[in-house]
């Protein structure tokens, strides 16, 4: 009589793909409408439900988000918070506390200085004039792509371009990392670290 062999205990069987879940501001559809584009049969993109517009309150819908939809590091889930400093010194406050909440809640930070349009910018040049305004970055975008909006969908006029963006937002962020300036601050102005999650998409 054959031996029986022993049952396997503590193995985790996923059931479902992962997910990259995002957080962003609900009344700006710049960052859905782009993320949007990257949708793959690898991975789900989940986008938080809150309506909060204000870092902290971002941060707790992000958080009750991932809790509700059952993300999980088991399952290779990733969960990103993309936040603009607006170079507004009470929104870096706010900025500080939220980074405590994502920090508990296993959610990656990821910011803009001042916007997340300076992202698209990367796309065509590599540059660290300093802007005084998320309004600044917007007009500036349009000497790149004249027709430009907030509701467009630019990702396929810059897709290809794609790489050398994330090569420029790396180049930026080392800048200020070896100057001993906080990349998650209104002083790191420009930068953005949305390149990130752009990676993440493009590995999985």
């Amino acid at each position: 009589m054959g031996r029986l062999e022993p049952r396997k205990r503590n193995r985790v069987t996923k059931s479902r793909k992962p997910v990259i879940a995002i957080g962003c501001e609900g009344k700006n559809k710049t960052e859905t409408t782009y993320f949007k584009n990257f949708s793959s049969r690898e991975y789900m993109i989940r986008f938080s439900t809150g309506r909060h517009t204000d870092p902290i309150g971002m941060a707790n819908d992000l958080a009750d988000f991932i809790k509700t939809e059952d993300i999980k590091k088991e399952y290779d889930d990733k969960i990103y918070l993309l936040l603009d400093t607006d170079i507004n010194e009470n929104k870096q406050k706010q900025i500080d506390k939220a980074k405590k909440i994502c920090k508990k809640n296993g959610i990656e930070l990821i910011t803009s200085t001042p916007t997340f349009e300076y992202w698209y910018i990367l796309h065509f040049e590599n540059t660290t004039k300093k802007f005084t305004s998320s309004k600044q970055v917007k007009s500036y975008l349009k000497t790149k792509i004249h027709n430009y909006s907030e509701s467009m969908n630019i990702y396929p006029l810059i897709k290809e371009k794609t790489n050398e963006a994330i090569k420029n937002a790396e180049n930026i962020e080392k800048y200020y990392t070896n100057n001993g300036q906080e990349i998650d601050s209104e002083g790191a102005n420009p930068h953005t670290s949305a390149y990130k999650i752009v990676e993440q998409l493009n590995n999985m």
